[in-house]
């Protein structure tokens, strides 16, 4: 009920919004009402709180989608996976799923690392999935799967400590940082 009430004021309101922090935060009152901030751009940079409460720089910069089965691999559940391809600079590790996650925004549908088939593309074991730690002046680049029902959404960072971050996805495969999956794809 929350959340219909929510999404009409959005579309009245013609900015989403959101009740954050959530409950469990320890940052504000849990259930306050906010509008949520703009949404970036692929190639935009935002900064989250990296595992160990380190500053991290994140800034989505390729996406790749495919449609289909590679050997025995199993179909995307919705009708793409997309791989996203994020540049981590700081000197932290992603925090892991427990403090965050990552999402794939379509309308009011939210698809995670998790979601359908995500962790059964075929890339998926070959490709860095962002555990690595970051050392200062060394970017690494890791690669988030998604299964999603089509091109394009937004990007979303969502943590219990910090308000979401989000990003547009082109609505087909661009951009960069994508190399060890399109190796992949190719000698499979």
């Amino acid at each position: 009920m929350l959340l219909a009430v929510l999404i009409a004021l959005s579309a009245c309101s013609g900015q989403d919004i959101v009740i954050w922090p959530p409950a469990g935060s320890n940052t504000a009152p849990a259930g306050t009402v906010v509008a949520l901030p703009d949404v970036l751009k692929l190639g935009e940079s935002a900064e989250i709180t990296g595992e160990k409460g380190h500053p991290l720089t994140v800034t989505p910069v390729g996406v790749y989608f495919y449609r289909g089965r590679v050997g025995d691999r199993t179909l995307p559940v919705e009708k793409w996976f997309a791989a996203v391809a994020i540049r981590v600079e700081g000197a932290d590790r992603m925090p892991p799923d427990a403090v965050g996650q990552w999402f794939v925004r379509h309308g009011t549908r939210f698809f995670g690392t998790s979601s359908g088939n995500s962790d059964v593309a075929p890339w998926v074991g070959s490709t860095n999935a962002g555990m690595t730690p970051v050392a200062p002046g060394a970017p690494e680049v890791a690669i988030k799967t998604f299964d999603v029902p089509k091109g394009g959404g937004q990007l979303q960072w969502t943590s219990m400590e910090e308000p979401p971050v989000r990003w547009q996805l082109p609505g087909r495969t661009a951009g960069e940082g994508l190399d060890e999956v399109v190796t992949f794809m190719k000698n499979r």
